[in-house]
């Protein structure tokens, strides 16, 4: 799964199915990363260009998958999946992300 920014406001859930892979992909050409940060505000904070810790909280309110109990429950085993790797903030409720620089 991954959350695909596609302009300075548009960010859209794509591949949401595929629990093995999280990502955040840039797909805004010649994109800086406050314009990208920027992007984000609402779900995700990137502390440098490699890294994203996503709100779990916005993750599960995405339209496409809010009231999709079988989705919210598997998206529950990869959050329990990756923290044992360091891939989980319980104090901040955020999973961690690489980034993809798409241009």
């Amino acid at each position: 799964m991954f959350l695909n920014v596609l302009a300075a406001a548009v960010v859209k859930l794509e591949d949401a199915s595929n629990f093995r892979s999280f990502k955040v992909v840039v797909a805004i050409p010649h994109a800086d990363l406050d314009t990208v940060r920027s992007a984000l505000s609402s779900i995700a904070d990137l502390p440098d260009r490699d890294t994203a810790w996503v709100s779990e909280q916005a993750l599960r309110a995405r339209p496409e998958v809010a009231n999709d109990a079988t989705w919210q429950d598997a998206l529950t085993a990869m959050i329990a999946k990756a923290r044992p790797h360091g891939w989980v903030d319980d104090a901040n409720r955020t999973i961690k992300a690489h980034v993809e620089w798409t241009t």
